[in-house]
């Protein structure tokens, strides 16, 4: 059954959409792009940012889609005082300007980055799948599940340090590195995670700077994140603390993983960074339910064990909500793009999200199924219990890259075990 655009945004009312260019014509050719969307959507434009921050005052919007480069006030001014004011809009940048640093810039207040040209499809798909993303998370039965949690991991101070820094134009490995510093424990787990035998480095990197050399600068909040909620997550039982161990390997084995099927398809930088970042922290859901339900964690193994369904339906029938929905749910409070996000919601079965192409999730979703057993799983088992998902692949028309991506594992695999 195919969802409304009103049951896609979680209202009874058509989503409103904005679009703010500083240019008539642009607006005018969304206007005609858009045209099949006239009576699905209320779509509203403005022509600057202070006329787009003047109409969110006086009317709810659901999504807003803005330029990058504009006069006064650019995109990404625009969409941090959206975020600050509106946190629930969603926040799209549309721009031909591509540089690096344009694109940093956008990491913390937007949830998506199109580039110009774009097609009418993918514009589309992106608002409609990010509509339907905060209607799957915000449903009342993750609410309750998470409601039902004593532990919560808060954001790491440092990690709104990072953020920060990551967006000014000044920012550079010496500077990050000054800042990470600041927190040893943090500092201890990337050297540790740096150093893991999963990246292969020829020699052992000593400080963090020359961890952020290595990470680059869009995976080193994903690493300062996973570090922070583990080390929230140390004063567990020491059996549900060597789970969590294990699980962070797993977790940046698969980061590593979904980051090479990327570059092999040749995605855009962005794209192979947020891969790596997806994987990384798919199992953060995971590592709540380890810290908050613990006896709820043990009868889903227990469960996984006896017959032949799904983690996650085992999960929402035990504790309420699957690890990836929480995981998700989290990823989304913190301000992580809808990309990763919907990686993580969606990486067991990524047919469930809504037709709209992320690369980034089929990357996460190929690396997780060709780990399995890599950790010491009957990794047979689980693969016909939670199969790659071929209609997926099948609908995008990439089934056939399946036996290279299982040649860039294989590879990866030797060397982690000659290491």
């Amino acid at each position: 059954m195919t969802e409304t655009p009103s049951e896609l945004s979680g209202s009874a009312k058509p989503p409103v959409v904005l679009f703010v260019y500083d240019e008539e014509n642009i607006l005018n050719g969304i206007k005609r792009l858009l045209r099949s969307k006239r009576n699905a959507w209320n779509m509203e434009f403005a022509t600057s940012g202070a006329a787009a921050l003047e109409f969110l005052s006086k009317t709810h919007a659901d999504v807003v889609v803005s330029d990058m480069r504009m006069p006064q006030m650019d995109g990404a001014e625009l969409l941090s005082k959206v975020q600050a004011r509106y946190p629930d809009t969603v926040r799209i940048v549309l721009s031909g300007y591509a540089e690096r640093e344009a694109i940093l810039r956008t990491i913390g207040p937007s949830h998506r980055y199109l580039a110009k040209p774009c097609r009418e499809e993918v514009l589309v798909g992106a608002i409609e799948s990010s509509l339907r993303l905060r209607a799957v998370l915000a449903s009342d039965q993750i609410k309750r599940s998470v409601a039902g949690l004593t532990h919560l991991p808060t954001l790491p101070k440092i990690y709104g340090v990072i953020l920060n820094e990551l967006q000014s134009e000044f920012a550079s490995a010496d500077s990050l590195s000054e800042k990470v510093e600041q927190d040893v424990a943090i500092s201890a787990q990337i050297l540790k995670l740096t150093n893991s035998a999963y990246f292969g480095m020829p020699r052992k990197v000593a400080t963090v700077k020359q961890a952020i050399q290595f990470l680059g600068f869009d995976n080193v909040r994903a690493v300062v994140l996973l570090a922070g909620v583990f080390e929230q997550f140390k004063s567990i039982s020491p059996e549900m603390s060597s789970i969590a161990e294990v699980l962070s390997h797993r977790s940046l084995a698969i980061g590593i993983l979904a980051q090479a099927i990327a570059r092999s398809e040749k995605l855009p930088a962005k794209d192979v960074d947020d891969a790596f970042s997806a994987g990384l922290l798919m199992h953060v859901g995971t590592l709540l339910l380890i810290a908050n339900a613990s006896d709820g964690f043990k009868t889903v193994v227990a469960e996984l064990e006896k017959n032949g369904r799904s983690i996650e339906a085992i999960e929402r029938e035990t504790v309420g909500a699957s690890h990836a929905e929480l995981g998700a749910y989290l990823l989304n409070l913190w301000g992580f793009s809808d990309l990763i996000v919907e990686a993580v919601a969606y990486h067991h079965l990524p047919s469930a999200s809504v037709a709209y192409k992320n690369d980034v999730l089929t990357c996460v979703h190929a690396a997780q199924y060709l780990l399995r057993g890599e950790d010491g799983t009957k990794a047979e088992a689980v693969r016909r219990r939670e199969p790659l998902d071929s209609v997926y692949l099948e609908k995008l028309g990439i089934a056939e890259r399946v036996p290279a991506w299982v040649g860039i594992c294989e590879a990866l695999m030797a060397g982690w075990a000659h290491d």
